[in-house]
């Protein structure tokens, strides 16, 4: 069996999130999904991008993302032993290794858009995971982004479009503003 692992912010679970965990999900018998940013006090990321880690850019906390990414993943058919998602705070790599599979049975999956995607390859094979980077694309090329939807909720614009049905319903459901 082989265990794969995932990173990101997921702020909310857009459309290109499930892409990126579906071709992951094909690559493994069973998929981590490692929630970033997991500690609103403890947001830690490189230089490459330090408006990640700006408050107003990680508004929901982990146990909502968690349930949109599981929610989502439940929808399309995945089963209980197909997936686990599980806090991952990427600027603590001691604490990172705590929450993760073993490196010699998993290997982390990638995308890279920017410097930050390949920093975080550098980091996981820094403890010790092999790596697969399963598409490299320009930010431009991207689906969308958490931001692009954070901003379409703020301004009252269509948004639902973006992200998985069952991301909507708990977004409106909860009454989230982002």
């Amino acid at each position: 069996m082989t265990d794969g692992i995932i990173l990101g912010r997921f702020q909310p679970f857009h459309l290109g999130h499930l892409e990126f965990a579906v071709e992951a999900k094909a690559r493994c018998d069973r998929l981590y999904i490692g929630i970033t940013n997991p500690d609103v006090e403890n947001r830690q990321f490189s230089e490459y991008d330090p408006s990640r880690s700006k408050p107003e850019n990680n508004p929901l906390g982990y146990f909502d993302r968690a349930r949109m990414i599981e929610d989502t993943v439940r929808d399309i058919g995945w089963q209980i032993d197909d997936f686990m998602v599980v806090p991952a705070p990427i600027g603590d790599t001691e604490r990172l290794l705590g929450y993760l599979p073993p490196p010699d049975q998993t290997i982390f999956l990638a995308t890279i858009y920017d410097k930050w995607g390949e920093e975080k390859i550098r980091r996981l094979e820094g403890l010790g995971y092999k790596s697969e980077v399963m598409w490299t694309r320009t930010y431009d090329e991207r689906f969308t982004t958490g931001t692009e939807v954070r901003q379409l909720i703020r301004g009252g614009a269509a948004w639902e479009h973006l992200v998985p049905a069952p991301v909507a319903a708990y977004i409106k459901k909860q009454c989230i503003s982002l």
